[in-house]
């Protein structure tokens, strides 16, 4: 069985860990970049994913 795409996401949620931005790219390169310039409002979170897979986190 080969991969399937997934898209990568920069997604942002609220304290009650519901989605409040998302933000899909078709690959890492183009993600990482906006994952580590995106601002962390408080109380937050704010991930970098590959579909529902967190690869990076920050915030609370």
């Amino acid at each position: 069985m080969g991969k399937i795409h997934g898209p990568h996401r920069v997604v942002i949620r609220n304290a009650d860990d519901k989605i409040i931005g998302d933000e899909e790219f078709d690959h890492f390169a183009a993600a990482k970049p906006e994952f580590d310039k995106a601002p962390v409002p408080e109380g937050c979170t704010v991930t970098l994913q590959h579909g529902a897979r967190v690869i990076f986190k920050k915030g609370a």
